[in-house]
């Protein structure tokens, strides 16, 4: 084969390879199912906080974990949490807890869930309603085990909605 010939097939095939295939497609997400998984996983917060189980609601966050708290500190990691969790869980009897998502926005291996939220509780000090009601923005990110776990989590206070 003649030089001639050689190079014009070289030059064709180190530009077939040299070509760009285009960015593989994304990849198809399930927003009902991680929506469906998200709130699944709210209602497992709920019922550990009716348990009064505080290393339950810690351990459905992210080891790294955190709260802002109503005063704007941080519990950070799920120790603190926990801790923070008890304190509160120590003074009420919680009858009742109600999670609304209104929005559940997908973004790879992280989800951010806006909502309202509402409890009945009264306080085991003097036993006079203790109730609340407000908004939240949770971030939750999936694990390496593909778990969704709370990565951070913030809420105020805020009047039940109108019906």
């Amino acid at each position: 084969m003649s030089h001639r010939l050689l190079l014009p097939s070289f030059l064709f095939v180190l530009a077939a390879c040299a070509a760009p295939g285009g960015a593989p497609p994304a990849p198809v997400v399930d927003e009902a199912a991680i929506r469906s998984e998200i709130e699944a996983r709210e209602r497992e917060w709920s019922a550990a906080y009716l348990a009064g189980d505080a290393a339950g609601v810690a351990n459905l966050y992210t080891e790294d974990g955190a709260q802002v708290e109503a005063s704007g500190e941080w519990r950070r990691g799920r120790e603190a949490i926990a801790a923070g969790m008890k304190a509160q869980l120590d003074t009420l009897n919680v009858t009742a807890r109600e999670d609304v998502p209104e929005e559940v926005i997908v973004a790879g291996d992280y989800v951010v869930e806006i909502g309202r939220y509402s409890t009945t509780a009264t306080s085991k000090t003097d036993n006079k309603s203790a109730d609340g009601a407000g908004r939240y923005m949770v971030v939750w990110r999936k694990d390496a085990d593909g778990i969704w776990r709370l990565h951070r989590d913030i809420g105020s206070e805020a009047p039940k909605p109108k019906m």
